[in-house]
């Protein structure tokens, strides 16, 4: 692997690109599409501050890594520990800064939630069971809270935020099933070992089946139209499913592989179909 390219993954540039298509469709929700210079500098701090965090988190997660992902540039050194700080350092500064051409109750939320907390799990958090999942978990849901700041209008973004909060939860309790072994021997004290692999799993079941309940809320309240609907149903209900059916036959590293894909696509769907809810027939 190049330099370069080692450099861009470290970014984790997916998730990115996740994250940030959701203030495209938060945009659409609440008609600010013709806003184009704040739109496509919303993208820009939002990529730059996640960025950041996916560089400091790996930084943390080193030796974790070493087991779990030794693919990952900092493990497979191709970055040191000190040019990925450096990194770090320069892109959590940039976003900072651009926050002072924001609005000043998104900016707030950056300075004084979003970016402590994101510092605070990658030190301290990611080892209180359940606490640090809920950390990653509030993030995301804050993407979308942060949105509304930005284009004026926060009331539409609460149940946004909320399906984003759950989803994300899942799957990273389930991400911490598939991590055991590396986190074990980095000292990372997980739900799964802390509390036994069998009551991580069933919390995964009662969680995912939970989500899917909850998620027809929305629809049955018609603050959504039927649009919303069959995107759920196919691109969150029926992973969700999976999900439970999977780790009922079995509790292996793979079937928790399996699972975290399964639930990104649910996380994806679940804002495509409030996307198509709130814009289509509604």
């Amino acid at each position: 692997m190049n330099l370069l390219a080692s450099y861009v993954r470290i970014l984790r540039p997916i998730n990115i690109i996740i994250s940030t298509t959701t203030v495209f469709i938060c945009a659409d929700i609440l008609n600010a599409l013709d806003n184009k210079s704040l739109l496509v500098y919303t993208v820009l701090i939002l990529g730059v501050l996640i960025g950041g965090a996916n560089i400091f988190n790996d930084i943390q997660d080193k030796k974790a890594d070493n087991v779990n992902k030794p693919d990952r540039p900092i493990a497979a050194g191709h970055i040191s520990l000190k040019a990925a700080a450096y990194y770090s350092k320069v892109m959590f500064i940039l976003g900072i800064g651009m926050c002072f051409f924001l609005p000043i109750s998104a900016a707030l939320i950056v300075w004084f939630i979003a970016l402590p907390l994101m510092i605070i799990y990658s030190l301290k958090l990611k080892s209180v069971p359940l606490l640090g999942n809920g950390v990653i978990a509030f993030l995301l849901g804050l993407t979308f809270i942060f949105c509304g700041l930005v284009f004026g209008d926060v009331l539409p973004m609460i149940v946004p935020a909320c399906l984003a909060f759950f989803l994300t939860f899942v799957r990273e309790l389930t991400k911490d099933i598939e991590d055991i072994k590396g986190d074990k021997g980095s000292g990372i004290n997980t739900f799964p070992i802390m509390f036994g692999l069998n009551k991580a799993v069933q919390l995964v079941i009662v969680l995912s089946v939970t989500t899917g309940i909850f998620s027809f809320i929305p629809y049955l309240i018609k603050l959504y139209s039927v649009f919303y609907l069959i995107p759920l149903v196919f691109g969150v209900e029926f992973p969700l499913a999976v999900v439970v059916f999977l780790f009922m036959r079995s509790h292996s590293k793979s079937t928790a592989k399996k699972s975290s894909g399964l639930l990104k696509i649910a996380t994806i769907m679940g804002v495509i179909s409030i996307y198509t809810g709130a814009t289509i027939g509604n």
